[in-house]
């Protein structure tokens, strides 16, 4: 059986939403199945699995595939035969991953599931340790409920990072489109009353660095205009792109290149604005 057992789904869940499956051709993850003492296993494994595959597709990454389902039935046996095992390999696992990856990623689902299989306290902890969700992008905020929250804005751009590890760049300009939105709505609820109800993205990102602008000029204040300026134009860029570029327009992609600045300038933007909004 390559489905993972009942008890076990929740976690092999979470592995998927991390898209685990390019980590499991790498060559880290064959020295960690070396180094765990399962090459062999899963070596004999993998090609049972192949061999075994009825599913045919031209777009298909088999090897792919066929990893996750042998990940499957290691996890599944490793739980029911060597307990202790088990979760010894997913906190090598998960370390190996989070190496490979190069940056930190978000555990609270996994650590929730392993709490459900009684994972060891010690296990636990360790995981923890690789977790992004202490390191907030942007400070911390209470905005209005009558506009957004900050749990959704953090949400917004904790998927930005996960869309891009994703590959899947036009959720990435869906989420920085969302971000600025509810910054600039919070910005101007607070601090431009009076503009609180234009909507349209472009007209209320300059209303933000119009008012910015014309409190430095009013304190006398040197100000990071080229920073003032990145907020019209940013906006814009990620107007455009998502109108014409994002699967909820007109099905078509977006690059890496521009998802990968958009969502550093949405962070940096978002560190200016919100030092005003107190």
């Amino acid at each position: 059986m390559n489905d993972p057992l009942p008890i076990l789904e929740p976690f092999a869940d979470s592995l998927k939403k991390l898209n685990v499956g390019p980590f499991l051709k790498s060559r880290d993850f064959k020295r960690l199945r070396i180094q765990a003492g399962l090459e062999e296993y899963w070596r004999n494994t993998y090609n049972h699995v192949k061999n075994s595959r009825r599913v045919i597709s031209l777009e298909m990454d088999y090897e792919k595939y066929d990893s996750i389902n042998t990940l499957n039935i290691l996890m599944n046996d490793l739980l029911e035969k060597a307990n202790d095992r088990f979760y010894l390999f997913i906190r090598d696992f998960l370390r190996t991953f989070s190496t490979w990856l190069n940056e930190p990623f978000d555990t609270i689902e996994i650590i929730e599931d392993l709490e459900l299989l009684n994972c060891p306290t010690t296990i636990i902890e360790d995981i923890k340790k690789l977790d992004s969700t202490n390191k907030t992008a942007v400070p911390k905020l209470e905005i209005p409920n009558i506009i957004d929250n900050s749990d959704k804005l953090e949400e917004c751009l904790r998927k930005m990072d996960e869309s891009i590890r994703n590959e899947e760049f036009n959720l990435t300009l869906t989420y920085a489109y969302s971000s600025l939105e509810g910054i600039f709505k919070t910005y101007i609820f607070l601090k431009v009353p009076s503009q609180k109800d234009e909507t349209e993205l472009s007209k209320i990102s300059k209303i933000v660095r119009e008012d910015l602008k014309a409190r430095f000029l009013e304190t006398d204040k040197k100000f990071p205009e080229p920073m003032l300026n990145l907020i019209g134009t940013i906006t814009n860029a990620i107007s455009n792109a998502r109108n014409n570029f994002s699967e909820s327009h007109f099905d078509k992609d977006s690059d890496k290149w521009l998802a990968e600045f958009t969502r550093d300038c949405v962070n940096s933007i978002g560190r200016l604005i919100l030092k005003f909004v107190e």
